[in-house]
């Protein structure tokens, strides 16, 4: 395992355990509503962003999701409606080293760059700002080495509450949060080797971590059998 997103990252501090069970056994978990719609969204704004008209994005966006019985699409549209058409380019994919001399990469998607920086769009309900979690510190570093600058906007747009909240980032907070990623990514590729030369010390690299995480988690009832 040698290329890493945010998302995997971060599990895996919230929970060693989970990381394991979805990531390196690549047990499935299933598909929320959040996660559905998020989905959903993304896909419709990025349409819209290349000029298909509103009704036909939101019904692809819906398609995507597998038509989740959960999403509705005048909720898709509501969120849709919200986001601002500005100039740039969406979905931008990155996947770059972390280390000069290492094959440990961080791979990701933009929602939106734009000539100054990028948007993230968010469909939560409850704000937060770009430096509450690594992600947007993250984005601001891949977007410094996509682009060869020193600064870069980093945008959250929550569409419920069509609110931007933006941080101007250094190349040394980027910094910050390229050495974050890399001390884990690191620490996750030494336990996954580990454990595919000695199965049974899986329980001790990949422990769990409990919390009020667990109440989601659809691996608790495993965690908390093994556990007993």
């Amino acid at each position: 395992m040698n290329v890493f997103s945010f998302s995997r990252l971060s599990l895996y501090e919230l929970c060693p355990f989970r990381f394991y069970q979805k990531y390196v056994l690549n047990l499935p978990e299933p598909v929320t509503k959040a996660l559905a719609l998020g989905k959903a969204v993304h896909k419709a704004i990025e349409l819209r962003l290349h000029g298909m008209p509103e009704d036909e994005a939101v019904v692809t966006g819906w398609i995507e999701t597998d038509c989740h019985p959960e999403v509705n699409r005048d909720e898709i549209a509501e969120l849709v409606r919200n986001a601002p058409i500005l100039k740039g380019e969406a979905e931008v994919h990155f996947e770059l080293p972390l280390a000069i001399g290492s094959d440990l990469k961080l791979q990701g998607y933009i929602d939106l760059v734009t000539e100054d920086g990028f948007v993230d769009w968010k469909t939560n309900w409850r704000l937060f700002g770009p430096l509450d979690t690594m992600q947007i510190p993250l984005y601001a570093w891949a977007y410094m080495q996509l682009k060869g600058v020193r600064e870069a906007t980093g945008t959250l747009y929550f569409l419920r509450h069509n609110t931007p909240v933006s941080h101007r980032f250094t190349s040394i907070e980027a910094e910050d949060a390229r050495r974050w990623a890399f001390k884990l990514a690191d620490e996750i590729d030494a336990k996954v080797s580990c454990v595919k030369l000695f199965p049974d010390m899986a329980k001790s690299q990949f422990p769990p971590r409990p919390g009020t995480h667990c109440q989601n988690c659809p691996f608790a009832l495993e965690c908390y059998m093994k556990a007993a």
